[in-house]
């Protein structure tokens, strides 16, 4: 089992999207993850949100984005009950039989993100 956490400052997000725009969130985001945030009533709140789930698990990994995982590599969307779950895109970039498992949390001036990577069989992630 390896675990990952992350916080970032939504003003941070926030002064990054209001200069670059959507090029800002296509850098680090896939579609769904886009659309799913922008929606939001708190935009920001969101996308800061899975800014953080993303670092969380690339720690949990211990690899880092230039590690052979990339922002695009895997998705943080909701299940139907709302909770975030990771979605592997690009599998040949984990471990077989890895499960990640996110939470995400925010208040009004930071959003956090803890990842936890468990190994379906005996080994390690």
């Amino acid at each position: 089992m390896e675990i990952g956490v992350d916080i970032v400052e939504l003003e941070r997000i926030e002064r990054a999207h209001n200069r670059y725009g959507r090029k800002f969130l296509e850098k680090f985001m896939t579609q769904p993850e886009i659309e799913l945030c922008l929606a939001k009533p708190s935009p920001v709140a969101s996308i800061a949100g899975r800014f953080a789930a993303k670092e969380a698990v690339v720690k949990a990994l211990g690899t880092g984005i230039s590690g052979g995982v990339f922002w695009k590599s895997f998705e943080v969307l909701n299940d139907s009950r709302g909770r975030p779950v990771v979605t592997l895109l690009d599998k040949a970039c984990f471990p077989p039989g890895c499960v990640i498992k996110i939470s995400i949390s925010h208040d009004r001036h930071s959003a956090i993100a803890a990842a936890l990577l468990q190994y379906k069989t005996r080994g390690r992630c």
